[in-house]
């Protein structure tokens, strides 16, 4: 008899509660048990602990104590027509193998969303529920939770050329243009950033509010990962005029992946520029390809279509609305998101 057994041999009790300080040993013990990948304690931390947006965690437990289902998700802060709503992404939802069949109604994995939604969902709370989801995943999701398909998400991707030789006449243009535009690497992302960010959101209409607050916790306090973060222009007192955020290599492969991406439509000089500099990186890395996030509508998805990107239907983008604030045709039509914005880069 295991100790997850009753004398009957039979799954123990079990009951729902939020986390408390002390839970993450047993979550990454669960974490690693379901999914088979190992996850660091700083990790975890960085991850639910560090956001600025707080943790929301509801966890299923024995009444020995034991942990054995976890429903989480990471909370941000989205401009939607002027208004700041909360959209978490769901993340490492699992169940035990030993309690995902039972006799008990509703199971372990409904009962946990259950408590999830009316703990952090609604009009105050979260307003989107969001996830890269399986197609097994969506199957469930929409039998047990309400999940709802948006759109597949489209996986860009174009190989890392070598370097053309360059005429003289084209090397005195790349150059003129490197000083028009310079392309500088910054460690963390300063109050540039937020200036930035204010030129792109009149031309986001559903989007994660990319602030120094927000893109320094995602990217530059990662503990496992060490993302590129490059800036365009902003150097002696000059204005931002773009944002680039590159991983160099992902999950063992010769893949760069450009996660976020911040331009304004009107400075197109710069999104030359952070695209060339991006494939230089990429390239130096030793990267094969390129891959990339846009939502389809988005113009950027055009953009890069048109620089040679292959497109490739992935994973479906589904929602769970608590409220009715915002329509499924808003967010089809108009949310902006990009590799970053999910936690699986």
């Amino acid at each position: 008899m295991t100790e997850r057994e009753g004398q009957s041999g039979q799954p123990r009790p079990w009951s729902i509660r939020l986390y408390q300080p002390g839970d993450e040993v047993q979550i990454v013990g669960l974490f690693q048990r379901v999914f088979g990948k190992e996850r660091s304690l700083a990790h975890w931390r960085w991850k639910f602990m560090d956001n600025p947006e707080g943790a929301q965690i509801c966890l299923a437990v024995t009444d020995t104590g034991e942990v054995i289902g976890q429903y989480a998700g990471i909370p941000v802060r989205v401009m939607v027509d002027g208004q700041i709503l909360t959209f978490s992404q769901s993340i490492d939802s699992m169940v035990d193998a030993g309690y995902r069949r039972g006799l008990k109604k509703p199971g372990v994995f409904a009962s946990l969303f259950e408590r999830f939604a009316d703990t952090y969902g609604g009009r105050d709370g979260v307003t989107i529920l969001w996830g890269y989801t399986t197609p097994e995943a969506l199957r469930i999701g929409r039998r047990l939770l309400g999940y709802l398909a948006l759109h597949r998400v489209v996986k860009l991707v174009r190989s890392v050329d070598s370097p053309a030789r360059l005429s003289p006449w084209q090397q005195m243009s790349e150059a003129w243009r490197r000083i028009q535009c310079p392309i500088h690497p910054v460690r963390r992302f300063d109050a540039g950033i937020d200036r930035l960010w204010e030129q792109c959101r009149p031309e986001l209409r559903v989007a994660t509010i990319r602030d120094a607050r927000y893109l320094n916790w995602r990217y530059a306090d990662c503990p496992d990962v060490q993302y590129r973060l490059l800036m365009a222009g902003g150097t002696m007192g000059t204005p931002p005029l773009g944002m680039a955020v590159l991983r160099l290599g992902w999950e063992g492969q010769p893949v760069a992946c450009l996660v976020d991406w911040l331009v304004p439509w009107k400075n197109m000089a710069a999104a030359e520029r952070l695209l060339q500099r991006s494939f230089e990186e990429a390239g130096l890395a030793g990267m094969k390809e390129l891959h990339a996030w846009f939502p389809p509508s988005s113009p950027w998805c055009r953009y890069l279509r048109d620089k040679g990107f292959q497109s490739i239907e992935t994973a479906c983008m589904t929602v769970r609305q608590f409220t009715p604030t915002i329509s499924l045709e808003l967010l089809n039509a108009h949310w902006y998101y990009t590799m970053g914005d999910s936690d699986h880069y």
